[in-house]
């Protein structure tokens, strides 16, 4: 692993500062304590990880009364001594003691500089490191719990145990390379094909386990979808509760995508208004349609709006089986739209559909909601979940790699070409972990994170 660590100490404000609010201060690095010594001058022992409220002075004035926290490297965060002062939250207070620290040796930290530096000492991994990031973003319960379980290492320990395994056989093979003239077989065969065998359905299981990491990470994909003014505008702006999509009474108002997020209970939804789907010569239609159906493609769970007043049964069932044949895995739920502004009594011909005026509680189609995550059998305490599409990407050429070595080994090739299959597969499985990785890696990984964490 590359050695990037810079040993100058840096600092950053890794809270936001505001009206009554606290703003942190946290320097890293081998010089923090010493740094820190000279604005502090009231503090003469410090003790680790324990709160000194103290005055933090500026030219022989006190700038604030601040609480410093030391804790010694290697037990803190990033591995090395760190400082953490917590200011009142004033934008002049936090702005003047920042500049200060800087102007006595500090330096300013870069997007994720301080996860970096734990990586680098050893604090995390690779993927740990990731789901520090995705706990910051993390929009909803479901994806707190799995960023959580993953900055605990479930992946990582998992990956570790799987990788270990293939280890050991790769070095049996590789042995025998070295004793390839005396004919010495140090691996049996039967056993290692029953590893390999064991593996790629292992990995298998954890590709099968990204659709739902994503949702959970990003939003569960919930596309509006059905004919020009069938009142999927009306319902976008009802669930953001603002005037997010325009809405008319002339169809075809929306001939683009727009997307947005909501928070349902612990689910993240992310909502998709789509141009409506029917038979048009307008090219610029046309193109919006495209993109629809591009939509439902990619879809969880897709709200198929029909307004009875406006569409033939036989074109609404059509519209429904096409729907259908382009999201086979997607939950298709039919909503009757606009019931209060039917002129005649209506039966569904869906006998799971709904029905929705206007301007009727969303509740019923809020609890379909959140059946319909039920019955796609989602899981999100399941202790190994794959969210990352780098993950699942370097798992991809992982599995390709061993099913390579996998047919080598059953055709009779030479170790030497399985030996190198089991490497790649080595390498791409490390590159999750970090235990392999480049340099322009990190910088993709670390450039992700907000200043001061």
């Amino acid at each position: 692993m590359p050695y990037l660590r810079r040993v100058k100490t840096i600092v950053a404000l890794s809270t936001p500062s505001g009206s009554g609010a606290l703003g942190i201060l946290r320097i890293s690095g081998p010089d923090a304590l010493n740094l820190v010594q000279g604005f502090l001058p009231g503090l003469v022992s410090w003790k680790p990880r324990h709160a000194h409220f103290q005055a933090f002075v500026v030219d022989e004035e006190v700038l604030d009364e601040v609480i410093a926290l030391w804790f010694p490297g290697p037990n803190s965060y990033t591995g090395e001594e760190v400082v953490e002062l917590s200011f009142h939250g004033s934008a002049y207070i936090l702005d003047s003691a920042l500049d200060r620290l800087v102007q006595a040796g500090a330096q300013l930290a870069k997007p994720g500089e301080f996860t970096q530096r734990a990586f680098f000492n050893g604090k995390l991994d690779l993927s740990q490191a990731e789901a520090v990031g995705d706990l910051i973003a993390s929009e909803s319960a479901s994806a707190h719990r799995l960023a959580f379980r993953q900055m605990r290492g479930s992946v990582s320990k998992h990956l570790q145990h799987l990788r270990q395994q293939l280890i050991d056989f790769a070095a049996l093979i590789e042995l025998e390379l070295d004793f390839v003239e005396e004919d010495v077989e140090f691996a049996q065969r039967p056993a290692l094909l029953k590893l390999l065998n064991d593996l790629e359905v292992e990995i298998e299981r954890m590709l099968q386990t990204f659709r739902l990491g994503r949702a959970i990470r990003e939003g569960i994909p919930l596309v509006l979808a059905g004919a020009p003014n069938a009142g999927k505008s009306t319902l976008l702006n009802r669930f953001l509760q603002e005037d997010r999509a325009i809405v008319t009474e002339i169809p075809g108002t929306t001939r683009d995508t727009i997307e947005e997020k909501f928070r349902l209970g612990a689910h993240l939804f992310r909502l998709i208004d789509t141009a409506g789907l029917h038979e048009s010569t307008d090219r610029v239609e046309q193109m919006g349609m495209q993109k629809t159906w591009e939509k439902v493609a990619e879809a969880q769970i897709v709200l198929y709006l029909v307004d009875p007043m406006q569409s033939e049964t036989g074109q609404a069932n059509e519209l429904f089986e096409a729907l259908r044949n382009q999201a086979p895995n997607a939950e298709i739920i039919p909503v009757l739209s606009k019931s209060d502004l039917w002129t005649k009594e209506v039966k569904s011909p869906w006998p799971h559909g709904l029905t929705m005026g206007l301007n009727e509680d969303l509740s019923a189609l809020e609890d379909r909601l959140n059946e319909a995550i039920i019955n796609a059998g989602w899981n999100d305490s399941q202790e190994v979940l794959i969210a990352n599409i780098r993950h699942a990407e370097a798992l991809r050429e992982a599995l390709q790699a061993l099913q390579r070595a996998h047919h080598g080994l059953s055709s009779g090739l030479s170790g030497e070409l399985v030996a190198y299959d089991l490497r790649e597969a080595l390498q791409h499985l490390g590159s999750i972990t970090g235990e392999i990785v480049a340099d322009d890696l990190l910088s993709s990984v670390f450039s992700r994170f907000c200043i001061g964490k």
